[in-house]
């Protein structure tokens, strides 16, 4: 190798020192920036889900305990009107209304008597879940047969 070609290597080398490729500050921070940006969301996305788990369990918990005791209720062979409330646990409280529903409204016959009365049972499952109050509802239509003295009184 002739003495100039290998000057000419060594300085051209030289200059590429300066000019190397690579990424700026700038570049880097923009990059950790939108890093930054992305994680923070999936973080938030992330305990979003958790609360929303949370919740979703609660209210499993509520709509399980009320269909207890709508079915505990409905064993019941007397139904009133009226309103009746217990806890279920520290958590959880409820509170059943019972309305009679009238279906049947005969004006021209008086001496009618249906065979069964109607009532509407609403039953409220109510709890706090952090700073707030919660509840969940569930409503059904129970008949009661009458008694044979019930009908002639």
């Amino acid at each position: 190798m002739s003495r100039r070609r290998l000057k000419k290597r060594l300085l051209g080398s030289r200059r590429n020192i300066f000019t190397t490729t690579g990424f700026t500050l700038i570049e880097v921070v923009v990059a950790m920036a939108i890093l930054a940006i992305g994680l923070t969301i999936i973080i938030e996305l992330f305990s979003g889900g958790l609360r929303l788990g949370r919740t979703s369990v609660e209210y499993t918990k509520a709509v399980n305990y009320a269909r207890m005791k709508m079915e505990e209720f409905s064993l019941k062979q007397t139904m009133e009107e009226g309103s009746e409330e217990g806890m279920f646990d520290d958590t959880y409280h409820w509170r059943i209304d019972v309305k009679r529903v009238d279906v049947l409204q005969v004006e021209n016959r008086p001496d009618f008597e249906p065979p069964a009365e109607l009532f509407q049972v609403k039953i409220n499952v109510l709890w706090k879940s952090g700073p707030r109050e919660r509840s969940t509802q569930i409503e059904s239509l129970r008949t009661i047969k009458l008694e044979d003295s019930e009908k002639k009184s």
